[in-house]
């Protein structure tokens, strides 16, 4: 029996890039029940998802960025879909997690059902509460998240390290209040990563060791450092290494909140301010393809 797969595409991910993509995708694609959506402002692509799912549609692919996936997720947690993410965003970090992009075929995934069930992580604020497939950030990162969404983007991680050094003039320390099992202190930081995958800013190893399927959301919080020293570091974000400095404090956990006056980030969108509070819903994502750490081990 053929599969039923509806596409979600956002023509403007990456730049532009997206639309570049599309063509070849729906080629590969066509020999399936496809149809498919094309977005055109923003909250359409959680729409066409409510939409898929009613239409009994066993996949959904999305086509773009980290910011089309969010909106796909809201409606696809916890049902009977498989996600089918497709890397044509400014940086497609969320795919970076998994073997789709590098072992074997999307049609030979599609026949034989390889998939995985991951977490999200969930955020609540005074903006309400909302579902991250990747990572969360509040702080510098958010800063520079918010600066590039300003902008007109380009696809790839020299858009990401570039806007970083520019954001660098206006960096400011923030002064916050965390609170979890794990952890409780209330200090100086410059950013704090609540991560549920590895990757964010196009392939920059912000959490090297989360995990999408363990339950718990990894949090790396990075004290005061001042400018010099986080242009000085910028190689040891790329790398993940800098997790390893004394001025990081790292530990998991399936619950915190964080108390302050900073930006907030989700899946490189930008989602207010703090206070936030962050928690974890295991493995009630289905995607397409095997995870990277799962493939390492085979």
């Amino acid at each position: 029996m053929t599969a039923k797969i509806h596409a979600i595409v956002n023509p403007n991910a990456g730049g532009g890039y997206s639309s570049n993509v599309w063509p070849k995708v729906k080629n590969l694609l066509s020999k399936y029940d496809l149809t498919y959506s094309i977005t055109e402002k923003h909250g359409d692509a959680e729409t066409f998802a409510e939409k898929a799912i009613a239409d009994g549609n066993e996949f959904i692919a999305v086509v773009g960025g980290d910011g089309t996936l969010n909106e796909v997720v809201q409606s696809c947690e916890g049902k009977d879909i498989t996600i089918i993410p497709v890397s044509a965003g400014t940086g497609s970090d969320f795919v970076r997690n998994f073997s789709i992009n590098r072992e074997g075929s999307i049609q030979d995934m599609i026949d034989r059902n390889i998939s995985v069930s991951v977490d999200l992580g969930i955020v609540e604020s005074s903006l309400g509460k909302r579902y991250f497939a990747n990572i969360a950030e509040a702080g510098f990162g958010a800063d520079v998240m918010k600066r590039m969404n300003s902008h007109k983007k380009k696809r790839g991680g020299s858009s990401f390290t570039s806007t970083i050094l520019m954001e660098l003039y206006n960096f400011k320390k923030f002064e916050c209040s965390i609170q979890s099992e794990e952890f409780e202190e209330t200090l100086d930081v410059s950013e704090i990563i609540v991560a549920n995958g590895l990757y964010f800013g196009g392939g920059i190893k912000a959490a090297p060791d989360a995990s999408m399927d363990d339950g718990l959301l990894t949090v790396h919080i990075i004290r005061g450092a001042g400018r010099a020293k986080l242009l000085m570091n910028l190689r040891k974000l790329k790398s993940g290494s800098y997790i390893h400095d004394k001025e990081v404090i790292s530990f998991t956990t399936k619950r915190l909140h964080i108390d302050g006056s900073a930006l907030v980030e989700i899946d490189g969108e930008d989602y207010g301010t703090l206070p936030s509070s962050f928690s974890v819903s295991s493995k009630i994502l289905k995607v397409l393809g095997i995870l990277e750490k799962d493939l390492e081990t085979t």
